[in-house]
Formats: C-alpha cells, structure tokens, sequence
C-alpha cells in the first residue's frame, strides 16, 4: 500500500511538472501577432507562423464554429501571406468535391463567373459572411490577373453545391462512354438515375440501400484503367453519401465518421493525384481537421468519432508533410449565419491555455510542433476550448501543430453581395 502512494505522488508529481512545463513554454513561446486584418500586407508578424509551418505542403485552417468572424479575417491574411510568401496556390474547402474540382476545372475564369461560381458551389456559412468577401469575392479573383493565381478545390462528400445539378448527366455520360451493362437495364433507367437527383433530401433507407448495391454492381463492370480516377472517387462519394443518409436516419453511431472518412480520402486524392507537385491550403472545421484524437478527453459519446485529420495523417508522410493549425478564443459571442441565435463562448476557466494569456494579448500564435520537437516525452492534458467553444481536456500538442489565439470572438454578419 506504501509503494502504491509512492507511486501516485511521483505520478503526479510529475503531472504537475509536465503542466508547468507546457505553461512555461507558451508564456516564453507566444508570438504576438499585429493584425487580422486582410489588407494589412505586412507580413512581418506572421513570419512566425510561416517559419513554423517551414518545408510543410499542406497547412489546414480549423474554426471552432462556422460563423467565427475574426477567425475567418485571420484565416484570409494567414492564405494571402502562405500565397504571396510561400508559394502556396490551392485553396480547399470543406465543401463539394464534385462540383469545385469537376465545375472549377470548366470555369471560364473572369472576376464575374469566378465570383458566382463560389457563391454558389462554397457553403453559405462562408460566402454569405461579411468577413469572407474580400478573400472570396476579391483576392481569388483578381489573383488571375497576375502570374500567381489560387486554384480553388473542395474535398466534402456531400453534393451540396450548385454545380452538381450536372452530376446526373456527368454519371450517364461517364457509363455510356464506357458501355457499363448495367445502364441498359430498367433499374437503371427506374432507379438509379432518378435517385441522384434526390440523393441530398432522400429520406428512403430502402432506396438508398439499394442505391449502394447497385453502385457496387457499376464497380464490378468498370475496366480497372479507371482505377484511382476522378470519376470513380466520386462514385465512391455518391456511395459514401447514401451510406451517411442512412446511418443518420438510422441514428447509427457512424454518422459522422464516414463522411470525414472520405473527406479524408478526397483529400488524399487532391494532394496525391490532381496536385502533386503544389502546395494546399485546407479550409475546415477544427474538428474535421484535427489529429491523435485519442488524446482528447470527450465529454459525450458524440464528440467520440473519428474524424478527417485522423484518418489523414495515419499515412506517415502525408503526416510529416503537414501543419495543422487550431484557433483559440477567449471571451464573446459566436453563431452561424444560418442559425438565429448567438451564444457565448464558454469564459476561461482556471490553468487552461485561455487563462494563461495575459488580457492585453488580443492575438498570438504558439507553435506546439516546436514543443513536441523540444519535449518528445512530454504527453500533459490541460483545458484548451481547440475543438469548439467548449473546453476540453486533450494533450493539445499532440492533437494541433499550432494555435491560433483570438481573444475576443463575435459572429459573421450577414452579406448582401449577389452575383
């Protein structure tokens, strides 16, 4: 019984340590950062950021919430500089794969069409905010009037953006090039064609059942050259995404995970294959792209899912060629523009990372990678609000390579801008 308290003080003893130590290196490590503004153009403040992020060939922007408006103002200076000072050219959302990979490709790149294009086909939480105008409506845009411009893509499984009114015909046309069998036959015709169509509000778990068996059917029939292309991956989305509608009208567990596993795989897709040689940018959700997150200590069942980041950088090199930055917000109000109600972000609470930063620091950045590097042993949990606006106890080091912090949050307004 003796030896067992003695080894529980050590314990956690050494727990204490490995807190002050973390604590201690973000008090001598935090990197003030000027500005949020987008037209702020000088971007000695933010080197740091980019000297963290270092050889990296990709760099994923997180959000706690989708409507948090300081962050996307910091997240649209932190893409001009990456673009401008590092070479960095493809911009990926988290929205449709198909129509801002297949629809982009075909866009007719003037300022109007551009504009149009990503209003329709990039998720209105971000282009129906105020605060994302001058990077959507602006910054890509007049980029092709210069010798740099920002290729846009999307790495979602979801068929949300207006382009994909196309994917029917994209799907037939694809088949009958190829003399699929299966296109001859009147399930085709009955079934299946009609079922794109729907697949976005269908709430008939028997129809996408059988959706996804006769997807299995086409992959049988298709020559194995079409291995790895475009066209199948979104095949695999179309089936991905009536397995996700069926999971959420079952209320399965797996509700979540699957789409964030082929986000993953698109993602995958876009780096290994359509962009090999260029350096992305990913645009998401914190909790789309966070990693290890078995360090995060969950408070429901619902936070427990695997998520894109994860299945992502289990691929070592893709790993060792990313930088994963999380942002932090200390006081305010967050909200979507597409929900009525803001709340409060929840206030610091005692020794988290939010009460280490002093309340004359509106933003900083720390680069988490360099602790790792500094303290390989060092796996200490400490309350961080890095997934959403909630705290939650995680070895943060592990789970983000750097943090963005914003002490004062507050939502999106809403944009008039049509086009």
């Amino acid at each position: 019984m003796q030896k067992l308290l003695i080894l529980l003080f050590i314990f956690l003893g050494f727990e204490g340590f490995a807190q002050k130590q973390t604590k201690n290196f973000v008090e001598k490590n935090l990197n003030i950062i000027r500005s949020i503004d987008p037209d702020s153009t000088d971007f000695t403040d933010v080197e740091v950021i980019g000297n963290a992020i270092g050889n990296s060939r990709i760099v994923m922007l997180g959000e706690q919430d989708h409507g948090d408006a300081p962050t996307f103002l910091a997240k649209t200076r932190l893409i001009k500089y990456l673009h401008e000072k590092k070479g960095f050219n493809v911009l990926a959302f988290e929205s449709d794969f198909f129509a801002l990979n297949e629809g982009w490709d075909h866009l007719d790149k003037q300022k109007t069409t551009i504009n149009n294009f990503i209003q329709q086909n990039i998720f209105s939480i971000w282009t129906s905010c105020t605060q994302c105008e001058n990077l959507f409506y602006n910054y890509v845009s007049e980029s092709f009037g210069t010798n740099n411009p920002i290729t846009i893509s999307g790495f979602d499984s979801q068929f949300d953006g207006g382009y994909s009114n196309n994917l029917k015909k994209y799907i037939d046309d694809f088949f009958k090039v190829n003399d699929i069998p299966f296109i001859k036959s009147k399930s085709y015709i009955d079934n299946f064609l009609p079922f794109i169509d729907s697949i976005k509000i269908s709430k008939d778990v028997a129809k996408q059942t059988l959706f996804i068996k006769q997807i299995d059917t086409i992959f049988k029939q298709i020559s194995k050259k079409w291995e790895g292309s475009f066209e199948l991956l979104v095949l695999h989305n179309l089936q991905e995404s009536s397995k996700n509608g069926i999971s959420f009208l079952t209320k399965a567990k797996d509700y979540k995970e699957l789409r964030d596993k082929q986000m993953a795989e698109n993602l995958k897709w876009l780096v290994n294959q359509k962009f090999p040689n260029q350096k992305i940018i990913v645009w998401a959700h914190s909790a789309h792209i966070l990693k290890n997150r078995e360090f995060i200590k969950s408070k429901s069942s619902n936070e427990n899912w695997t998520n894109m980041g994860h299945f992502f950088t289990r691929d070592s090199l893709l790993n060792q060629q990313t930088y994963i930055v999380g942002f932090s917000s200390k006081y305010g109000t967050a909200g979507r523009i597409t929900i009525p109600n803001t709340y409060k972000v929840v206030l610091p609470i005692k020794n988290s990372f939010e009460d280490w930063m002093n309340d004359n620091i509106k933003y900083a950045f720390v680069d988490f990678k360099r602790f790792r590097n500094l303290n390989p042993n060092s796996f200490e949990y400490f309350n961080m609000k890095g997934k959403y606006h909630i705290y939650n106890e995680a070895v943060w080091t592990q789970v983000f390579d750097g943090i963005f912090y914003i002490k004062d949050m507050y939502p999106c307004e809403k944009s008039v801008l049509k086009f």
